[in-house]
């Protein structure tokens, strides 16, 4: 994209609301992913919501499954991430999709663990072939890591072992348009909720900018 470094700047303050959810997890208060999830996508939301920086206004809005055993259901994605930004020297609608994980380097991860990760991967890459990931939740913050590499590996393997992004880098790339996937988009915000049925996953985080 063309460079905007309050862009830049929008997604580092992004990247430290989702990080600061960390907390839950060292005080033990959240133990599994969707728990955390839902805590930081929420902490995103509150961070972006009329966000303005040089001229630029933020929106930020998430959707989660709240239907009849939405707890039972097996989704594609954990969350899908739509962007929307619409300036006068630029625009770009596009998105990825995101399973989450719960573990520390070093960490085991049994046969059982590793083949589900695995089929969770490759469910994503069906639907997005170059914008799907793994984000890992830890004790220290989160990283990211491509579900290509995880499928693509014999395992089962620790996550940490792949090559990985911290958050605030990986979210620095989503909005310079080296991550994304254009098909990944809502028309209208009322179309949100159709786009996160669509991609089958539990919850939606949509970020739009505008000036």
């Amino acid at each position: 994209m063309i460079r905007f470094p309050s862009i830049i700047r929008s997604a580092r303050r992004l990247a430290e609301a989702a990080d600061a959810t960390v907390e839950t997890l060292q005080d033990g208060r959240i133990e599994q992913e969707p728990a955390y999830t839902d805590r930081m996508l929420g902490r995103i939301e509150e961070a972006m919501r009329e966000f303005r920086i040089k001229g630029v206004t933020w929106t930020a809005k998430t959707l989660t499954d709240r239907g009849p055993n939405a707890q039972a259901k097996e989704y594609g994605a954990d969350f899908v991430g739509v962007l929307d930004i619409e300036l006068p020297e630029y625009a770009v609608k596009k998105g990825y999709l995101a399973q989450a994980k719960i573990i520390e380097p070093g960490e085991h991860v049994s046969g059982q663990d590793w083949e589900r990760m695995r089929l969770q991967c490759d469910s994503m890459l069906r639907l997005s072939p170059g914008a799907s990931f793994l984000f890992l939740y830890l004790l220290t913050g989160t990283t990211v890591v491509p579900a290509a590499a995880v499928v693509s590996s014999a395992g089962p393997v620790n996550p940490h072992q792949f090559y990985s992004r911290r958050l605030a880098r990986f979210f620095e790339e989503h909005f310079e348009c080296f991550i994304g996937d254009r098909r990944i988009h809502a028309p209208a915000v009322e179309a949100l909720e159709a786009l996160r049925r669509e991609f089958f996953a539990r919850q939606l985080l949509y970020l739009a900018a505008r000036s």
